[in-house]
């Protein structure tokens, strides 16, 4: 399906031009939407024929946030967190009938359904996992049942290590605007990321790791010893390897931005051509979406469909998301200029409307709809999967366009948007 079938039009602000339309504006349900119940029902039935799969519906328009201070009303039983803009995931963001199939598929034993109906686990996964289910599903995805890290906590989180002091620096760093995210919940999070840091020296503690292991808290309800355990699988697990984000010279890292550009050089030249021509170097945005994963990027409810999916689909679907979110905003992006580009990605995580974080919500499930159809080639595949060495390099690389992320090159340009701004203040 075409990008332009899916619309996401950001706010207006001071000083940046008016996104230009790229689709019909929509405030309900949509057919796709309404009918998903139907093709779950039958999708089994069908899959040695698979018909077509349907273009994505389109995007509600966004618009300003509420002001700060201001929250939704959350039903019984939902965990609240409180940002700064009054935003709170909800359990009613999922429908009562998508509910009662998360019901009937916890009931069956979850790792079991994962094996004997993958395709509609799948499905049902880029809709967005019920809060009250979540924590349940990504540990059985990850496979920490049984793990002895839990039983090894109380040891490592105490245990002195070359990394504490930097830890004690950013657990104030991260998530800022959830008001609730203070206090004991960060010592929490201090004696998580330390417990990973003495049980892997060999990564240690990396910036960006706090926030994957913040949102695994939030997650698990501040389950520490279970926080830990999902930490250490999802950075040692070579079926995940999220270890080599963080590494040394951060080599995986450095693949994956090489191999997204490359993605997005196929997908839409013309976006990659006009980023060329304004110097927003790959790293500027990707460097961050990658880094944390993209959960210091948007807004959280639309942060925990994405994790959803890359929790359960593994972490090369970081790069179907990226281009999907390039492909969205790439008529608005057309019209912009350095110094706009960059402020639009560091508006994204305060997006909202009037209905709060439900439309954020909404707007990941259509996101996650949309990564179905962005391939990666399997020569991609193979260059993510390769051991990793000193030269890393290439992909058939431009090497004059690529940014080197540990040169902190690419920190020059928005040092210029930064100095820029300052003299016009």
């Amino acid at each position: 399906p075409a990008a332009a079938d899916l619309c996401w039009r950001p706010p207006r602000r001071a000083g940046m031009p008016a996104a230009p339309a790229s689709g019909p504006e929509q405030g309900g349900p949509t057919g796709a939407e309404s009918g998903q119940d139907s093709v779950d029902a039958s999708a089994d039935a069908v899959s040695s024929s698979p018909a077509p799969a349907p273009a994505p519906p389109a995007l509600p328009p966004l618009s300003p946030g509420r002001p700060p201070g201001c929250s939704a009303v959350a039903g019984p039983g939902s965990p609240v967190q409180e940002t700064a803009a009054g935003a709170q995931f909800l359990e009613s963001e999922v429908s009562p009938a998508e509910l009662s199939k998360w019901t009937e598929m916890i009931g069956q034993g979850i790792r079991k359904y994962m094996t004997s109906h993958p395709d509609r686990f799948y499905r049902r996964v880029r809709r967005g996992i019920p809060q009250r289910f979540r924590w349940q599903v990504w540990k059985a995805k990850v496979g920490v049942e049984g793990s002895e890290l839990t039983s090894r906590y109380a040891t490592l989180c105490n245990a002195p290590t070359p990394w504490t002091a930097q830890i004690e620096i950013d657990i104030g760093r991260t998530f800022p605007e959830l008001r609730s995210f203070n206090g004991d919940k960060q010592q929490k999070l201090l004696r998580v990321l330390n417990a990973y840091a003495a049980h892997n020296p060999d990564v240690g503690y990396c910036q960006g790791m706090n926030f994957v292991a913040g949102l695994l808290l939030i997650v698990s309800d501040m389950r520490e010893e279970e926080s830990f355990a999902v930490l250490a699988q999802l950075m040692d697990d070579p079926d995940f390897g999220l270890s080599g984000f963080y590494r040394e010279r951060l080599p995986l890292l450095r693949r994956y931005l090489r191999a997204c550009d490359r993605l997005v050089q196929d997908t839409v030249p013309e976006l990659r051509d006009h980023f060329i021509k304004e110097s927003v170097q790959p790293a500027v945005y990707l460097h961050q979406w990658f880094l944390t994963l993209f959960i210091n990027c948007f807004p959280l409810s639309m942060v925990l469909v994405i994790w959803d999916v890359v929790i359960c689909e593994g972490l090369p679907v970081i790069l179907r998301i990226a281009v999907s979110i390039l492909q969205v905003l790439k008529d608005s992006l057309l019209t912009m200029h350095f110094e706009e580009i960059i402020k639009f990605f560091k508006m994204m995580k305060t997006y909202d409307d009037e209905d709060g974080e439900l439309n954020a919500f909404r707007i990941g499930q259509l996101l996650m709809k949309h990564t179905e159809h962005v391939q990666i080639p399997e020569r991609t595949m193979e260059y993510l999967a390769q051991n990793f060495v000193d030269d890393d390099g290439n992909l058939d690389s431009d090497e004059s366009w690529e940014a080197d992320i540990s040169s902190g090159s690419w920190l020059q340009s928005v040092a210029r948007m930064l100095f820029s701004s300052a003299k016009r203040r």
